[in-house]
């Protein structure tokens, strides 16, 4: 049924397109938004769309780092408080002023107890904000004030030295109270629910191309019929081609390997909390280089994928080692569950886990794929015996990866309450020294896997096809798609 409507969608297309007088750039993502205040996503999952219609006060570009996008520059003092300066004569899409005080009554909306953002833990290091949205301390207290239109100064209550990172995520985008104007390059044309979000380009943004397209993000939930639909020339952008046909696309002018920043990994829930033999054996059955080469995969599965730059030397693995699993007393069988979002792929490597864990090692487990709503609901609340689960840190740094299983982390899965993994954060936290990030880094990622805590996933690339018709689209390691120079080929 899916495909058929798909087909269907694709003939719309091909009859409308060739009356468009105004060129058009389609991509998709494999959900429809939730809603567009980007203070009340969860995941980065619509980053697509949120990224170019809200903006904050920097972006990231993999070889630059952190460049300035709505602020002009942001400086430390002596007690490593920090003050951003917005640049002049910011506008919303509606021609109306943007301002310190956007940015300020933003945070507090997050901070407030009764609006219980999900992501306000990204604010959690400026002084009294983890108070103020537990409900112990007023929004008067925060520490974050705007003396004039342009500035914003920042008072932290421990250590934070990436938080300025986290002034690049659209996450902590200043938004109007009622999302009627947007700050980014593009803007809410139209939302025609269960098919598309059309964008136009916002032309009260500071830079970006004159001639910015308009885009079209389609909905379409199997990656197979996103793949017809851009060969049949009705998408312009493939986000994620399909493992099976990278060694027969990966040749060609528009196929392109894009490394992301990611901790994807194979976590053990409660009822294997106890059951260290049993996640040993889970470890050393599977055959991580087979699996590499199934899914044409850059990085080795049993890795962390995490940058090699950020350790000492490469980052560690597991390897494929039947001497080291345990002798097992208990027969029974374990649920390893999934979410929807990760596609025909995901399901494919469940199965191959599933065949290895009981060839390797004799242990028996039942799939369950789920909605990715209801997935990341049955995590928090109720998590598997095994879970696969993709990470993409807030901020390109170690510190952020690690944090996933921090005791105060939303994303901690695993339900970690480890003082020992805890002083490590607390260290890494700290130290501006290089050397000593990679060896604490280090120490993080030995903890969770001497330990047998979790299965990363390795590196990870994602498979992009995207059109020559169109240049001037960006891609960085945190996977956020930026459109501000998009343009039609001269």
């Amino acid at each position: 049924m899916k495909i058929i409507l798909a087909f269907l969608l694709s003939a719309f297309f091909c009859v409308n397109t060739s009356f468009a007088t105004t060129p058009v750039y389609r991509l998709h993502l494999a959900n429809e938004p939730g809603g567009l205040d980007p203070n009340k996503q969860k995941t980065t999952g619509s980053s697509y769309v949120l990224g170019n219609i809200y903006r904050n006060i920097f972006s990231f570009d993999d070889n630059k780092g952190l460049i300035p996008d709505l602020g002009e520059s942001c400086k430390r003092d002596k007690k490593s408080n920090l003050t951003c300066t917005l640049k002049k004569d910011l506008k919303w899409s509606d021609d109306s002023e943007i301002t310190s005080a956007d940015f300020l009554r933003t945070y507090k909306k997050m901070l407030a107890p009764k609006n219980t953002a999900p992501r306000a833990d990204l604010l959690f290091k400026i002084k009294n904000a983890e108070g103020i949205y537990k409900g112990q301390l007023p929004l008067e207290s925060l520490g974050v004030s705007a003396p004039d239109k342009r500035t914003l100064k920042f008072e932290f209550s421990s250590s934070a030295p990436d938080f300025e990172y986290n002034l690049a995520n659209f996450q902590l985008a200043p938004t109007k109270e009622d999302l009627s104007a947007f700050t980014g390059p593009y803007k809410i044309k139209e939302w025609k629910k269960g098919q598309k979000i059309i964008l136009e380009p916002n032309s009260f943004y500071h830079s970006g191309h004159a001639k910015r397209p308009l885009v079209e993000i389609l909905f379409i939930e199997e990656d197979t019929v996103a793949l017809q639909l851009y060969e049949k020339n009705e998408l312009q952008f493939l986000r994620r081609l399909p493992t099976l046909f990278i060694p027969t696309f990966k040749t060609r002018k528009d196929f392109y390997w894009y490394p992301v920043t990611r901790l994807d990994y194979l976590g053990f829930g409660p009822e294997l909390k106890n059951e260290e033999d049993v996640r040993k054996a889970l470890t050393y059955s599977l055959n991580y280089v087979e699996l590499q080469k199934i899914f044409s995969s850059e990085g080795r599965p049993g890795c962390v994928g995490l940058p090699d730059s950020w350790f000492p030397t490469k980052a560690p693995c597991y390897d494929f080692d039947l001497k080291k699993i345990p002798t097992l007393k208990s027969s029974r069988t374990y649920t390893l569950m999934f979410s929807a979002l990760g596609g025909e792929d995901h399901k494919r490597a469940t199965e191959w886990l599933q065949n290895q864990w009981n060839k390797n090692a004799g242990v028996k487990t039942q799939l369950e794929v789920k909605e990715n709503k209801i997935f990341l609901r049955t995590l928090q609340q109720n998590p598997p015996a095994i879970f696969r689960k993709g990470v993409a840190p807030d901020r390109p740094t170690c510190l952020s990866a690690l944090e996933t299983f921090a005791p105060q982390s939303p994303e901690n899965y695993l339900k970690l309450q480890a003082e020992e993994y805890n002083k490590i954060l607390a260290t890494l936290a700290k130290t501006n020294k290089v050397a000593e990030q990679k060896k604490f880094c280090l120490a993080g990622v030995d903890y969770l896997m001497k330990n047998h805590l979790l299965i990363p996933m390795g590196a990870i690339h994602f498979s992009i096809l995207a059109k020559t018709n169109f240049v001037g689209w960006k891609l960085n390691q945190m996977n956020q798609l930026d459109l501000s120079d998009l343009h039609p080929t001269p």
